[in-house]
């Protein structure tokens, strides 16, 4: 049965590194802890991609990555700007060296964690391409910071309300999607370049909703079911600072102190119990919260919805740093986050989210 088809829809030039950028990388999709081909990006023909004048800032890949069961999903992106060297000769040892983190990363996962994969698995692509870097590629060649997003089954399935239409002023190309990687990367002299890689996932519109006809009954510690698991699966998601819950069905004194650890950070009756309210925010209503705040300009001392948008937020552009508690107070941990995203996207680093730091975080 065909859940959800998750498409490599294309790549977006957001800021050129130099006047012209000759661009080649990867993308690799892993499903739960199965590693699929490596995509080398351009195929065969073209040595490289060229980004950087008008009409030159998004490529459509329209590429398949994968159709099937809604599982957790990991999806990885490389990019490296070339310069000289033997372009297919370095693309074929950047595969490789994706190929090989993807089989290492899942090797180290202890007991079901895939919803940790994103992490190590960046670390792994960091540690491979600085090493080719210093092995193989051009000694111009600037190689750009991997990076990495989990998707879980329930994003996978309610993935058409976050579907989006990417368009530049600059291009008349278009892009769909519902999620985005991006990489970043800083050359020599200092100058910074950032790519996005999109991503579309297209649930089958018969296929069962997230709720897979379980429901939102009340839960305590001792229940057990499916609908425990359910209630597992969508806390990983929305605590993705903690460790990962075993997604077990069992409401035992971990799966309690989460809950409890949840609704302090949404702010609603801290008790343990999982009722009405704290089922409505976990399958939504913290999203809708999160959308109706708008983009005020937050600072240290904010708190509230705007803030937890802006921690997921951050933590989806920087996926190789530990994330961020998405819990609504903007400490000195998420001032120091959105500096160095205001540092990798080159704008103003100053810890404030005002409109150009929104503006990016939300491109």
């Amino acid at each position: 049965m065909t859940d959800v088809k998750v498409m490599w829809t294309g790549l977006e030039c957001r800021v050129r590194q130099e006047k012209k950028d000759d661009i080649f990388g990867t993308v690799q999709l892993i499903v739960g802890k199965d590693p699929q081909p490596v995509i080398k990006f351009p195929g065969e023909g073209s040595a490289t991609l060229v980004f950087g004048p008008p009409g030159m800032r998004i490529f459509t890949a329209q590429q398949l990555l994968y159709s099937g069961p809604a599982k957790d999903l990991t999806v990885s992106a490389t990019l490296v700007e070339h310069d000289s060297g033997d372009v297919e000769k370095e693309k074929a040892a950047v595969a490789q060296a994706v190929s090989t983190a993807a089989s290492t990363a899942v090797a180290g996962l202890a007991g079901g964690g895939v919803a940790t994969l994103a992490l190590p698995l960046v670390e792994l692509l960091s540690d491979a391409l600085v090493g080719l870097g210093a092995e193989l590629l051009g000694i111009s060649d600037d190689v750009y910071n991997p990076s990495a997003i989990a998707l879980s089954r329930d994003q996978l399935l309610s993935a058409n309300s976050r579907r989006q239409t990417r368009s530049r002023p600059d291009d008349p190309r278009t892009l769909k999607f519902t999620d985005a990687i991006l990489l970043s990367g800083v050359d020599d002299a200092g100058d910074t370049g950032v790519y996005a890689v999109y991503l579309d996932v297209q649930p089958d519109a018969t296929a069962p909703g997230p709720s897979d006809g379980i429901g939102t009954p009340t839960l305590r510690r001792g229940s057990q079911g499916e609908a425990v698991r359910k209630l597992q699966r969508l806390l990983n998601g929305h605590v993705p600072d903690l460790s990962s819950l075993a997604v077990d069905g069992d409401f035992g004194p971990a799966t309690d102190a989460r809950v409890r650890e949840y609704q302090r950070r949404v702010e609603i009756d801290v008790d343990g119990i999982v009722g009405p309210q704290t089922w409505d925010m976990v399958t939504g209503g913290e999203q809708s919260q999160e959308a109706a705040a708008g983009t005020p300009t937050l600072k240290q001392g904010s708190h509230g919805p705007a803030v937890r948008k802006v921690q997921r937020l951050l933590n989806a552009r920087i996926p190789n740093l530990q994330q961020l508690a998405i819990d609504g107070r903007f400490g000195p941990v998420t001032h120091g986050r959105v500096r160095e995203f205001q540092r990798r996207v080159a704008i103003a680093i100053d810890g404030i989210v005002g409109p150009q730091t929104w503006n990016h975080l939300t491109q």
